[in-house]
């Protein structure tokens, strides 16, 4: 998630019919229907959705103090070698200049952006998934750990991994912060004791969620490889359920036995599993509270906007039930 500092002075260029003068001026490197671009979310990244010649795409772009350039770049290398793969991805949309990623210097600073075409199809809540697309689900993230494993050393180098998440994590919890420093010191040192081998470790999506999928005629398409990283395969199973869980693992509920009976069957997940799933778990809520640290950078005595102080609000309580969690 970003600084709520840095949502606050882009978003802010928004009109009240989600229409953007940056955004405009970032889109203009690409082809587009001149005015169609409207503002859908604000995450990780800045997404507006637009049309070019009639057809649905998505702007995304962030802050060059929240995502470096390089790292946008691997990413739309990977993104590419999975779709050469025959996996249904969203793949990355080349400026007029042939570029796949522009860096744009604008008077709000340095934004790196890429488009990306939007699939067709619905994405799911959970609620709405019976056992058989418990199953698709998990043979979905199978397929993808399957393609991910045939991709070069050299591009799977290129990404992060689950040391470097650690570090930012140390980063961005203060010393005052005496739970989640023992939580984190306890976390590291388990992790460290798991293998780290081919068959165990490898590049994962890491945000497998249903937020992140489309569905259309029995096929799903993944969105959203912005945090690929080097990670246990398991890990990425545990973080795909992370609704499903509510950050307590249950081997025994029938929807996650539905889900690995899925991946089962485009990959056996023997030689990886290493029975660290509530592992996992404890680490997806360590970094997603570590990042929601870091993006609390405003004051709630700040004057905000109606938008954004119930965010904070919910960001704040959502941090202090974390910690007390944690006691």
């Amino acid at each position: 998630m970003m600084r709520l500092s840095t949502m606050l002075r882009v978003d802010a260029t928004a009109d009240p019919e989600g229409r953007s003068w940056l955004a405009q001026e970032i889109l203009g490197r690409w082809a587009h229907d001149p005015g169609s671009e409207r503002f859908f979310r604000s995450s990780t990244n800045f997404l507006y959705r637009f049309q070019s010649s009639g057809t649905g795409h998505f702007l995304r772009f962030a802050d060059g103090a929240e995502r470096r350039r390089e790292d946008v770049v691997a990413e739309m290398d990977v993104v590419r070698s999975l779709a050469a793969s025959g996996l249904k991805v969203a793949s990355p949309v080349r400026s007029g200049a042939g570029r796949l990623v522009e860096t744009v210097e604008t008077n709000l600073g340095t934004f790196h952006a890429v488009v990306l075409p939007a699939l067709e199809g619905s994405t799911l809540e959970i609620d709405e998934l019976e056992a058989a697309r418990f199953r698709a689900w998990g043979a979905a993230l199978g397929r993808l750990h399957v393609a991910m494993r045939q991709l070069p050393d050299d591009l799977i180098g290129r990404r992060r991994t689950w040391r470097d998440d650690l570090a930012i994590a140390a980063r961005h919890i203060p010393a005052d912060a005496r739970a989640m420093r023992r939580e984190l010191s306890a976390v590291s040192t388990v992790l460290e004791a798991l293998p780290d081998d081919a068959d165990s470790i490898g590049l994962i999506h890491f945000d497998f969620e249903l937020d992140n999928l489309v569905w259309r005629d029995g096929e799903i398409g993944v969105l959203d490889f912005d945090d690929c990283a080097r990670y246990w395969y398991e890990a990425d199973v545990v973080f795909a359920l992370g609704e499903l869980f509510d950050g307590r693992f249950d081997a025994s509920d029938p929807s996650y036995r539905e889900f690995l009976a899925g991946y089962e069957t485009v990959r056996d997940p023997g030689p990886m599993w290493q029975g660290a799933a509530p592992d996992f778990v404890r680490l997806a809520e360590l970094l997603r509270h570590a990042r929601v640290l870091r993006a609390l950078d405003l004051s709630p005595d700040d004057q905000q906007p109606d938008w954004l102080a119930p965010l904070h609000r919910k960001l704040a309580d959502r941090l202090a039930a974390y910690e007390a969690t944690l006691g």
